[in-house]
């Protein structure tokens, strides 16, 4: 399989930073196993990313906010003026930037104070946003292949000789098909079968309580006998995996 070139484009006044950001990002994307490989381009000011994004097609930039001249918000309102902007990180050392960022409209706000754990929440992030992952499979109403992303599959519930498809925004897809094969198929996207008749996206979940595992939605589902120890081992390995958390 050919291996993805990424374009990231790093601007920071600061040399050091700059090769830090670059070497987290590599980082980063070495522990999520991806087919992907990242050309980082380092500028040390930011009129000088502003004339290569005149000329060059960037996938991603991570921006300093704090800097001499155009400082990292005017850059950006420069680069919007003319183009499309490309997919957006701020980087600072000073959280109380923000608040006054999310006018741009970033995808993230790493804190060089956190930065190897804000880095891979902000590439996840990304990865998650541009290259949405598929699982296919037939419609039992017309048997008709579907593709379902992963991120919009809240949990799966087998009932009688159907599977039906909790998905965000209230929606059900009734599927062929049993829980097994499903949980065969989604075995590297993080769902946990919980019950023998469901199986949980761990990106939904709350919290395991002592019989029930709870959604962020609100919602509760049974979780089956003994399992309780076994799912709060998962949910803490998925939460060092995507947060960094110890």
């Amino acid at each position: 399989m050919d291996k993805k070139i990424l374009l990231i484009g790093i601007c920071d006044d600061e040399k050091e930073a700059l090769n830090q950001i670059a070497e987290s990002i590599k980082e980063s994307i070495r522990e999520m196993e991806l087919p992907i490989h990242t050309k980082c381009r380092l500028f040390l000011n930011g009129e000088g990313m502003y004339q290569a994004i005149e000329k060059d097609a960037f996938d991603l930039l991570f921006v300093d906010i704090e800097m001499p001249g155009l400082n990292g918000f005017q850059l950006v309102k420069k680069i919007s003026m003319r183009r499309k902007m490309p997919c957006l990180v701020f980087v600072s050392a000073y959280e109380s930037f923000v608040f006054d960022s999310q006018e741009y409209m970033p995808l993230w706000f790493v804190r060089k104070s956190s930065l190897k754990r804000d880095m891979y929440r902000a590439l996840y992030k990304y990865f998650e946003v541009k290259q949405p992952q598929k699982v296919c499979c037939f419609a039992q109403n017309n048997a008709k292949l579907q593709e379902l992303y992963i991120h919009d599959i809240v949990y799966i519930e087998s009932r009688g000789h159907a599977v039906y498809i909790r998905k965000t925004q209230g929606r059900v897809t009734k599927q062929y098909g049993s829980l097994k094969a499903f949980e065969k198929e989604l075995a590297p996207y993080d769902f946990l079968r919980i019950h023998k008749s469901y199986l949980v996206n761990q990106e939904f979940i709350a919290e395991i309580g002592k019989k029930e595992v709870f959604l962020k939605d609100g919602s509760a589902l049974e979780m089956g006998r003994d399992r309780r120890k076994s799912l709060c081992e998962a949910m803490a390995r998925y939460e060092r995996k995507h947060y960094g958390y110890q």
